[in-house]
C-alpha cells in the first residue's frame, strides 16, 4: 500500500535525522516535503499514522496513561506486584509522586511525535486535491488528536512547547521555549472546535474522530478547566453544551462485555486506540505490568479457563484496601464489577497461597498463549454519565447528580436509585468511590481526583512515609505537586527549556 511505502520512508528518514536533532521531541516524519503529499492516499494514509503514532505514546512501558493518570493516585489503590515483592524504582518515583528529571515516565518524547504527524496533516490536506469530504475527514481527525495530545501534555506537565507546524527537514535545529499552561490549554479549545467543524457524525465509529468522542473531550476538558484551573462558570456551560451533544447511549448490561477482547468496538465504546496483536502490535504496555510470570503459577493453571493468565513478572498489584473495598461491594451489594476488575485464585502456585491480578485488561488467552489483544479504552459511554453527574455537582444540583451517577451504579448493583443521599458530602464521596471502582486500571481517575479536590482525602500522609511530603501529595510544599517534571533529557538537548519549578 502506498501509504506504508509513505509511512515508513518517513520515518526511516526520521531514523537518520534524530542524531543531530538538539531537540527531545523526536519527528516521525520529518521529510514531508512536497512530493509526498501528491493525491489523496497520502492525506489518508497520513491520517492513518497519526492513530498509529497515538497508540504508540501510549503503549510504552512508562510513559502512558496508566502512569501518567492514575499511578500517581498513590498507595491507597496501588501497590508491589508478585506477593508484594516487585516494583522497580521508576514505578515506585511515580507511585510516590517523588518524581525527578530522570524518571522515566517524564518524557513526552512520543507525544510530540504525534503531534508533529498531526501538524502535517494540517499543512498538507488543504492544498492535495480530494473531496471536500475526505478532507474534513483527515483535518477533523488531526485536529481531535492534536487536541487530545496537547491535553494530555497540559495536565501532565503544565507549561510546554506549543508546536503548529510539522518539521520536515534533516539537519533543522529547533529549540522551542515552553509556552505557558494557559496557552497550551488555549491550542486544546481552538483545536477541538476545529475539529467539531469538520466532523458532523458518528459514523466513522470509535477508532477515529466522532461528534461524541470529540464532545466528551470537550465536556472532560471544560470541567478540568473549570475544577482544576479554576477557569470560572463559562466552562461549567461548555461542559454542559458538549455533553448535549453526545449521543446518550445505554450501558451494556454486563461490565465484562465492555472490555472481553471477542468485544472490542461494543457501543460502550466512545474512543478507543486499535489493537491487533495478530496482524499489527500488541497493546502491552502497563498492560503486561499486571501479569503474573509463568513461572509462579502450576502448569496446569497457566492461561486456562478457571486458572491464571501468565507471561512474564507481575510489577503492580492493587493495594490491600482497594481489594478490600472490591470484595465488600461484592459481597454486600453484588457488584458485578469486582471480579471484572480484580481477580484471585488459591491452590494455584507453589510458591504462593493466593495469586492475584488486575483483570480488566488480560488479552486472549484462549489458545493456552497469552496475546496482549486488548484495545487501548480512552473514553467510554459510562463516562459521559459520570462528567453530566460532575458537572451537576459544580452546579449543586446535587439530586440531578445522584440521578446521572445512579445510571452506572444501577449497571453495577442492579438496583435503581442505589445512591439517595443528595448533601453536597455524600455526592462527592459518591462520585469518589463509583470513579474509583468503575475505572480502576484505565487511566484517568488521578484527574478525576484533582478535579475533585479528593486527592489528599483518598491518600492521606499515612499511606507517605518518609517522602518528605508534609499531609500527602495535597500538603506537599511543592507549587507544582499535580505536574511532572520534564526530563533531564529534554533540557540537555534544548537550553531554552526550564525545569517546571519544585523538581529537580
Amino acid at each position: 500500500m502506498k501509504f506504508h511505502k509513505l509511512y515508513i520512508a518517513a520515518i526511516g528518514a526520521a531514523s537518520m535525522a534524530m542524531a543531530g536533532c538538539e531537540l527531545d521531541i523526536v519527528n516521525s516524519d520529518q521529510l514531508n516535503t512536497t512530493n509526498m503529499w501528491v493525491d489523496e492516499s497520502d492525506v489518508t494514509g497520513a491520517t492513518t499514522g497519526i492513530y498509529f503514532e497515538l497508540r504508540n505514546a501510549f503503549r510504552q512501558n512508562y510513559t502512558n496513561q496508566f502512569f501518567w493518570g492514575e499511578l500517581r493516585v498513590g498507595p491507597a489503590m496501588w501497590d508491589r506486584g508478585t506477593n508484594r515483592s516487585l516494583m522497580d524504582s521508576d514505578m515506585l518515583e511515580v507511585l510516590h509522586s517523588l518524581l525527578n528529571g530522570g524518571t522515566s515516565s517524564v518524557s513526552w518524547t512520543n507525544l510530540y511525535t504525534c503531534i508533529n504527524q498531526c501538524n502535517s496533516v494540517i499543512k498538507y490536506a488543504p492544498s492535495v486535491e480530494m473531496s471536500d469530504q475526505t478532507r474534513s475527514y483527515c483535518l477533523g481527525n488531526a485536529y481531535f488528536v492534536r487536541a487530545y495530545v496537547y491535553y494530555w501534555i497540559a495536565r501532565v506537565w503544565g507549561d510546554a512547547p506549543v508546536i503548529l507546524t510539522p518539521t520536515e527537514s534533516i539537519g533543522r535545529e529547533i529549540y522551542p521555549s515552553r509556552s505557558p499552561r494557559a496557552e497550551v490549554y488555549a491550542q486544546v479549545a481552538q483545536d477541538i472546535e476545529s475539529a467539531l467543524t469538520h466532523i458532523t457524525s458518528n459514523a466513522q465509529g470509535c477508532y477515529y474522530a466522532t461528534v461524541d468522542n470529540i464532545n466528551m473531550l470537550k465536556a472532560d476538558f471544560a470541567l478540568w478547566m473549570y475544577a482544576a484551573q479554576k477557569g470560572g462558570d463559562s466552562y461549567l456551560t461548555m461542559a454542559g453544551e458538549a455533553l448535549d451533544a453526545v449521543t446518550r447511549t445505554p450501558l451494556l448490561g454486563k461490565f465484562a462485555d465492555v472490555f472481553d477482547v471477542k468485544n472490542k468496538a461494543n457501543k460502550e465504546i466512545a474512543f478507543a486506540l486499535h489493537v491487533d496483536a495478530t496482524n499489527e502490535v500488541h497493546s502491552a504496555s502497563y498492560i503486561q505490568r499486571f501479569i503474573w510470570g509463568s513461572t509462579q503459577v502450576k502448569a496446569s493453571y497457566r492461561n486456562v479457563e478457571g486458572g491464571v493468565p501468565v507471561s512474564s513478572n507481575q510489577w503492580f498489584c492493587y493495594a490491600d484496601e482497594f481489594i478490600g473495598e472490591l470484595k465488600r461491594n461484592k459481597e454486600q451489594n453484588n457488584d458485578q464489577r469486582s471480579d471484572v476488575t480484580y481477580m484471585e485464585r488459591t491452590g494455584v502456585s507453589d510458591m504462593y497461597e493466593k495469586v492475584g491480578w488486575p483483570n480488566k485488561f488480560t488479552g486472549d488467552w484462549s489458545s493456552g498463549t497469552l496475546l496482549y489483544d486488548d484495545d487501548l479504552i480512552l473514553y467510554r459511554y459510562a463516562q459521559y454519565y459520570m462528567f453530566r453527574a460532575e458537572l451537576y455537582y459544580y452546579r449543586k444540583q446535587y439530586k440531578e447528580a445522584l440521578g446521572e451517577l445512579n445510571v452506572v451504579a444501577q449497571r453495577a448493583y442492579g438496583k435503581a436509585d442505589f445512591y439517595t443521599s443528595a448533601t453536597q458530602q455524600d455526592v462527592l464521596e459518591a462520585l469518589a468511590a463509583e470513579n474509583r471502582w468503575e475505572f480502576a486500571e484505565e487511566g484517568n481517575l488521578w484527574f478525576t481526583y484533582i478535579r475533585l479536590g479528593y486527592i489528599d482525602t483518598y491518600c492521606p500522609l499515612k499511606y507517605w512515609p518518609n517522602t518528605g511530603v508534609e499531609g500527602g501529595v495535597g500538603g506537599s510544599t511543592n507549587p507544582n505537586i499535580y505536574l511532572f517534571p520534564i526530563s533531564t533529557s529534554a533540557i540537555n538537548k534544548n537550553s531554552n527549556l526550564r525545569q517546571t519549578e519544585g523538581w529537580s
